[in-house]
């Protein structure tokens, strides 16, 4: 007989205690970040309580253990073709154990900023992980990722 294993994560803004952690989730997927620019990229995220609603956020999934199951990068876009969006170019998900748990939880998360930024999408990057911080920078492609509506309550 198979049990079902549930995890509770703890999803949010990215914490100055998980800084180390998620770099390691980073280079794995090889997003390469030297530890020192990792903690100054993050540094501007962590400073504020809340982040303002055009602003990027790092977002991690903590199991109960205080391991970082998943993280991803998102902001809001407009988009010509869609309106506005939320724009994830970098949704990494690590679990040994619970891979869906980790993922859905970071979803169910990114729906909840998606609705509080009048977002009608998510889109979900499939960038180099090389790409990922230029495409931040300058207006994000049009031609990359997939698109999942955002479901309102």
């Amino acid at each position: 007989m198979e049990s079902k294993m549930s995890v509770v994560y703890t999803v949010g803004p990215i914490k100055r205690h998980q800084v180390d952690k998620a770099h390691r989730l980073i280079e794995a997927a090889g997003c390469h970040f030297d530890l020192q620019a990792w903690r100054e990229f993050c540094a501007e995220k962590v400073a504020g309580e809340r982040p303002a609603s055009n602003i990027e956020r790092i977002v991690t999934a903590e199991n109960p253990l205080g391991y970082i199951a998943g993280i991803c990068i998102m902001h809001p876009v407009q988009n010509a073709k869609y309106g506005r969006m939320l724009d994830v170019p970098v949704f990494i998900v690590t679990s040994a154990g619970d891979t869906r748990g980790a993922a859905n939880a970071l979803l169910e998360y990114s729906m909840a900023v998606a609705g509080e930024n009048s977002c009608g999408f998510i889109r979900v990057a499939a960038l180099d992980p090389a790409d990922w911080r230029r495409s931040i920078a300058t207006s994000p492609r049009e031609d990359r990722g997939i698109l999942i509506p955002v479901q309102y309550p």
